[in-house]
């Protein structure tokens, strides 16, 4: 389980099924990254890049609880 990667590149990455529940993914680069079935309960992706609210919520498996990108929480 990834905890702390802020400010990484994971632009194109396959991050399927990924346990990222709690990470700190703030200013991460995802553009292109593949989050299908990623669990990301309570993560923060504040000011996260390349990647919008509503397509981490067609991806992920779950996100209650996550700062999105645009610093709302998910239910």
């Amino acid at each position: 389980m990834l905890t702390n990667v802020d400010l990484a590149n994971l632009s194109d990455a396959n991050l399927l099924k990924a346990a990222l529940w709690e990470a700190s993914l703030i200013e991460t680069y995802l553009s292109g990254a593949y989050l299908g079935g990623a669990g990301l309960s309570d993560a923060n992706l504040n000011d996260a890049q390349g990647a919008t609210g509503k397509q981490l919520e067609k991806q992920a498996k779950t996100l209650e609880g996550a700062t999105m990108p645009d610093g709302s929480k998910h239910p």
